[in-house]
């Protein structure tokens, strides 16, 4: 369903002049790595709008997002499971985030999970393997953006 939808937007495209027809494959790829990039966050919107936990979604989804593209992670082999355990964690994690109270307990497990992400990050993907400069960079990014986030957990 994927692939077909986004031939048809790269062959509007062409129609309409904006690309070149031998651009079609570059350009196939940049719109599928859009698409797989804003997936996340109009799941959450679906999923928590229907829930009725908008705010909760945007709270789980934003660091979600911003730390995932440094950080990496467990990439499934179908794209089918891919989406469905999506699914499943967001709607976990949304009802998870609801339920929770500020607390030493919180802040404990909150701190222990923001080193973790320092400590193990980047996790290499079969996918795409990182160099040795990029898993340095990546490391330092995942660090200062969890860094970013702690800040603002510890404001609110």
């Amino acid at each position: 369903m994927i692939p077909v939808f986004i031939e048809n937007i790269s062959a509007w495209l062409i129609k309409h002049d904006a690309i070149k027809s031998e651009d079609k494959e570059l350009y196939e790829y940049a719109i599928y790595s859009f698409f797989i990039t804003i997936s996340p966050l109009f799941l959450v919107i679906l999923i928590s709008g229907i829930m009725g936990k908008l705010f909760e979604g945007i709270v789980v989804i934003i660091p979600f997002m911003v730390l995932r593209k440094f950080s990496g992670g467990f990439h499934a082999k179908k794209a089918s499971t891919c989406f469905v355990g999506s699914c499943v964690l967001l709607f976990l994690c949304i009802n998870v985030v609801s339920y929770i109270v500020c607390s030493p307990v919180s802040g404990v497990l909150t701190l222990a999970a923001a080193a973790s992400l320092c400590i193990l990050s980047p996790v290499d993907s079969e996918n795409r393997r990182l160099s040795k400069d990029e898993k340095v960079i990546y490391k330092k990014t995942t660090c200062f953006i969890v860094i970013f986030f702690m800040a603002v957990f510890l404001t609110i």
